[in-house]
């Protein structure tokens, strides 16, 4: 993509709004989890990519795969649109596990892709609302991402047991 007559790469884009939010997306549910990975970035389907990115900032997952392994940490941008004179990003994002969500303006600053929050929201019944949209219907599996997230919000955050058959927090 080209800002201010520069050209970058999807990764770099996507390390400059990924690396905005490194500490929350190095956040584990889980306690006894060891060792950092590469925070998880999820592309909503208004962004359509013909492969996965690779990445040394993150990891590029599909909704399917994040859903298939239960991840609950991880940034989703919804949206990414220029403006018409090209000179800024405005990105959407999503991060449920931290329950915020807002726009970033991407820029380039001295040759750097710089990320700003434009507008930053909380929401804990957005954050509910995310991950209903990708969870709703999907049976629990002990031991993921998902049924620490869910235990921890149901105060009992030392326990990967899914507290029921399917995720159902999302639907009360």
């Amino acid at each position: 993509m080209e800002l201010q007559n520069q050209n970058f790469s999807d990764d770099e884009i996507f390390s400059a709004v990924v690396n905005r939010f490194k500490k929350p997306l190095q956040h584990r549910f889980n306690p006894a989890a060891a060792g950092e990975r590469k925070p998880l970035l999820v592309l909503g389907p208004a962004l359509k990519f013909g492969k996965k990115m690779q990445s040394q900032t993150f990891t590029h997952l599909t909704q399917e795969e994040l859903v298939a392994q239960q991840q609950a940490v991880f940034i989703l941008i919804e949206k990414a649109r220029p403006d018409p004179e090209r000179t800024e990003l405005y990105v959407d994002y999503d991060i449920p596990s931290n329950a915020s969500y807002g726009v970033l303006k991407v820029y380039p600053k001295d040759g750097v892709l710089v990320a700003e929050t434009l507008d930053s929201f909380r929401s804990s019944s957005g954050a509910r609302a995310t991950y209903g949209k990708l969870y709703k219907g999907v049976a629990c599996r002990d031991n993921t991402e998902m049924a620490y997230r869910w235990n921890y919000y149901g105060r009992n955050g030392a326990s990967g047991r899914c507290p029921e058959t399917m995720f159902t927090e999302f639907t009360d």
